[in-house]
């Protein structure tokens, strides 16, 4: 199954690779991943599609709301 994430993140390498290593740590596909700078400089909106399960994405979701370099994270439903 195909699911979407939207993110609001600190702007910068870490935390690209911080969610993506959780990501790869449970397993999921990343299909598609756009990271895209916002006015403010020191921020970022990170869309990411994967393959996953209805239940890896609730604990994805969760995890990823506790990074402190995260703003903002939400599932997509397209």
């Amino acid at each position: 199954m195909t699911k979407t994430l939207w993110a609001s993140v600190e702007n910068g390498p870490e935390s690209l690779m911080r969610i993506t290593g959780l990501i790869r740590r449970r397993g999921c596909t990343m299909k598609k991943i756009i990271m895209e700078e916002v006015q403010d400089e020191s921020k970022a909106y990170l869309t990411i599609t994967l393959g996953v399960e209805d239940e890896d994405i609730d604990n994805i979701l969760h995890q990823m709301r506790r990074f402190q370099d995260v703003y903002e994270v939400n599932e997509i439903y397209i």
